[in-house]
């Protein structure tokens, strides 16, 4: 779960700003300084500080990746039916610690992850038994500036990726949940374009129209700048939350709602 240092007032849950937590800050401080936030994107990626300690970050960072598909792998093998299946980046990965109190739920997540990225890297999972949900995070590590997000070329290369994401989903969980493109703060709006968020929200509700998922939109409350934009972001990366508590009590309404109504045929 990812903590704070911050003193300040808090006006509840759903008001927590963007990145800061401990969780939050460990994990994108090592992604983007390994430059991973958009690896798997041609052309993406920042890389910080001199040579060697770029060279060092990207270690750290590849390490953390190869670590997690035997991490997720191993908690496949022990799920029981029905379980919880959070899949995406880092937001997923982060959530699925703020989550770690459900016995139910296998974090999937692999922080860096761009969805081309994650398609290749869980298409060879064994997943012995059926999820009751799959929830996907994706869109953040698609939208680097340097990718051209909104070009006809990379939109379509996220909207083929996340189909091939959705339809490994759809194979292996009763329902598939995908969250909304949050929103990023000044931190990441010079290496994200902010424009892309909605632009590949919309990409991503199409996706659900035809393949039978769902959008949800947990980020909801934080997006109160222009378009793509929160006010509400503070150092050092202007991505992650500063604490994934709140999602998760989103995501668990959302839960709730799905019990009520019966999994498509």
């Amino acid at each position: 779960m990812s903590g704070s240092d911050d003193t300040r007032p808090r006006s509840g849950p759903r008001r927590r700003l963007l990145a800061g937590g401990l969780g939050a800050t460990a994990l994108g401080a090592l992604l983007l300084g390994a430059g991973l936030l958009g690896h798997g994107v041609p052309g993406a990626g920042r890389i910080l500080g001199t040579e060697d300690a770029a060279r060092r970050n990207r270690q750290i960072a590849d390490a953390h990746l190869a670590a997690r598909l035997p991490a997720i792998r191993a908690a496949l093998a022990t799920a029981r039916p029905g379980f919880l299946f959070l899949a995406g980046n880092s937001h997923a990965e982060l959530l699925g610690n703020a989550l770690a109190r459900r016995a139910d739920v296998v974090n999937g997540g692999i922080g860096g992850t761009s969805a081309r990225r994650y398609a290749g890297e869980i298409d060879g999972l064994s997943v012995p038994v059926r999820a009751g949900v799959a929830v996907l995070f994706v869109g953040t590590n698609d939208i680097l500036r340097r990718a051209d997000p909104l070009s006809a070329r990379t939109a379509g290369g996220f909207a083929a990726a996340t189909a091939r994401l959705l339809t490994w989903l759809g194979t292996h969980a009763d329902r598939v949940l995908v969250a909304a493109v949050p929103p990023i703060g000044p931190g990441a709006e010079a290496e994200r374009d902010p424009a892309a968020v909605a632009a590949y929200t919309a990409i991503l509700r199409g996706l659900c129209a035809r393949q039978g998922c769902r959008v949800f939109d947990p980020f909801a409350d934080l997006r109160d700048g222009p378009p793509g934009l929160t006010t509400r972001a503070v150092p050092p990366d202007g991505v992650h939350l500063r604490d994934y508590d709140a999602l998760a009590a989103e995501l668990e309404t959302q839960l709730r709602a799905l019990t009520a109504v019966p999994p498509p045929d």
